[in-house]
């Protein structure tokens, strides 16, 4: 538990230091991000972004290490959200297409806000359940504990509910509270090895878990894609799409295609916010990790 009250000291001590300490604190941690991300992912990156957007090498080298550097606001980012609250949060956060929100709340089914590992995706969950819809998010069990009470607390903070995407019940439970009109918030962009629906992602193949059209044809939930950039320090604008619905089997490509093209159309127009050393296509470990064959067959010199 040492490095629960260790981290909640720094948050505390962040949330009393001036604009330009909270600037250097995030570019020195996103200076590190970079420095400590293994090589084999960001030569993956690398390659991913070339291969997926077209662009030349030292064009595809800058969106990475970006896309790297970028953590390191986005945990300044959260270690202050002690200092959010409903009266001051639209005053960091812009919202465009507040309106599908409010419309697809009040239909009175819930809804599935879908969305992906893209700017700060912690900020937009919290902006969400400020402005006082009841939001669920599914969340990852983080490895370390004391990660994890924090993490959840902090989100807890500014009133989202958590659930995790493991667990026998944890489905049945999610469907509970969308019955209960809540809000549940899915990230799509990332193959956790879970049953999906085979997509490609800029023309490559990959499993795009399909939880929220499930979840959709359940409920008869909208869907409402939505996403959050940076802008200059200290605002954010969140982008929502108009609601899709699931409502029959034949429904899920067409949503699951949707979906993943508009994913496609944020990444080109902001590809730096996206999370691209993550080993999307399955593919890195035996392009680009050199130790991989090694470790796999237990050869060892």
């Amino acid at each position: 538990m040492v490095g629960y009250y260790a981290v909640k000291l720094v948050s505390k001590i962040v949330c009393y230091l001036p604009e330009c300490l909270q600037k250097a604190m995030a570019r020195g941690l996103g200076s590190l991000a970079v420095m400590f991300c293994p090589r084999w992912r960001l030569e993956m990156a690398k390659a991913n972004i070339g291969e997926c957007l077209g662009v030349d090498k030292k064009t595809s080298e800058k969106i990475a290490e970006d896309s790297l550097r970028r953590f390191g606001r986005m945990v300044v980012e959260f270690l202050r959200f002690p200092l959010l609250t409903k009266e001051n949060v639209l005053a960091q956060v812009e919202i465009e297409g507040r309106e599908y929100l409010d419309e697809a709340f009040q239909q009175g089914h819930g809804g599935i806000m879908a969305t992906a590992h893209f700017g700060n995706w912690e900020l937009l969950g919290a902006t969400v359940s400020l402005l006082g819809f009841p939001l669920v998010s599914i969340a990852r069990h983080q490895n370390d504990g004391s990660m994890n009470r924090f993490v959840n607390e902090y989100r807890e903070m500014a009133g989202q509910k958590i659930a995790y995407n493991r667990g026998e019940n944890n489905f049945l439970k999610i469907v509970r509270l969308l019955k209960q009109k809540h809000l549940v918030g899915v990230l799509f962009d990332q193959d956790t090895n879970d049953i999906g629906v085979r997509l490609d992602l800029f023309g490559k193949t990959c499993i795009v878990p399909d939880g929220a059209a499930a979840l959709s044809r359940l409920n008869k939930a909208p869907i409402l894609p939505l996403f959050i950039h940076n802008e200059e320090w200290g605002r954010s604008k969140i982008k929502i799409y108009p609601p899709m619905y699931c409502q029959g089997k034949e429904d899920y490509d067409r949503v699951m295609h949707e979906l993943v093209g508009i994913l496609e159309q944020e990444i080109r127009e902001c590809p730096s916010m996206w999370f691209w050393v993550h080993d999307r296509w399955k593919d890195g470990h035996q392009r680009f990790d050199k130790d991989y064959d090694e470790h796999r067959h237990g050869h060892h010199p």
